[in-house]
């Protein structure tokens, strides 16, 4: 957790150091809107490989632990059949998943007469669908729990073969971090805004505040400004 007042204080702090000979001052709105940039482009950089390290999330532990507070384990979905010609399998739509943000892992549990299991989920290429779905080695079983699913459309399809039906999909997903805020001003739909702080890690608080220093030159063409506080991040990230 990072403190509100902090990020903040250390923003108009930073900056205004950097824009003493014109003596700028940037509206809090403003702060907080470059903050909350801020935060889901430092989150996307952990997520993606597009980093220094070319290390996505779970790829090392640091980028583990760096979104952690972020995860959201086993939240269950509705299953309903589709209609296909070919694919035998079950969708369920992600918009209930609260700020979804990234895929990570998901199960079924699944019915196959009076059975009932838990079933491995594994995500596949919709290119490579007809040829797995019909490749024992990687084809729907109840027998080796396991399954394949697409995802596409903010939908996640789950295939069968016909010997068992998925009735609930559980899944685990990173969401996007609460929106950094602070009382005392109103946004632009007419409501008042209210105190929220940073939910990353407080070690990323350096790399946060020099991403909002750099929307905030980007924004005043303060384009020296932006360019060293660049090479700030760049040296953070390795």
């Amino acid at each position: 957790m990072i403190a509100v007042e902090e990020l903040i204080y250390d923003f108009r702090l930073a900056f205004n150091k950097l824009e003493r000979e014109d003596n700028q001052s940037v509206p809090i709105e403003d702060i907080i809107s470059f903050l909350n940039r801020s935060q889901v482009f430092w989150v996307e950089s952990r997520i993606a490989q597009n980093n220094p390290l070319r290390k996505g999330y779970e790829e090392t532990l640091k980028r583990i632990d760096d979104l952690q507070a972020l995860k959201v384990e086993f939240y269950p979905l509705t299953l309903t059949g589709i209609t296909d010609s070919l694919y035998k399998g079950f969708t369920a739509s992600i918009d209930p998943a609260m700020s979804y943000m990234k895929y990570i892992s998901s199960y079924v549990k699944a019915n196959s007469g009076s059975c009932a299991a838990e079933l491995v989920v594994d995500i596949i290429r919709q290119n490579d669908l007809s040829t797995m779905y019909f490749d024992t080695n990687f084809q729907p079983s109840f027998l080796w729990r396991k399954t394949i699913a697409t995802l596409g459309n903010n939908q996640l399809t789950v295939y069968t073969d016909g010997k068992f039906t998925p009735t609930t999909l559980y899944l685990t997903y990173l969401r996007y971090p609460k929106a950094i805020d602070i009382e005392g001003y109103v946004k632009v739909d007419g409501s008042g805004s209210v105190n929220q702080d940073c939910e990353l890690p407080y070690y990323a608080k350096a790399d946060i505040l020099d991403l909002a220093i750099k929307f905030a030159a980007h924004s005043t063409e303060n384009q020296l400004q932006a360019q060293l506080t660049e090479n700030r991040i760049q040296t953070n990230q390795e």
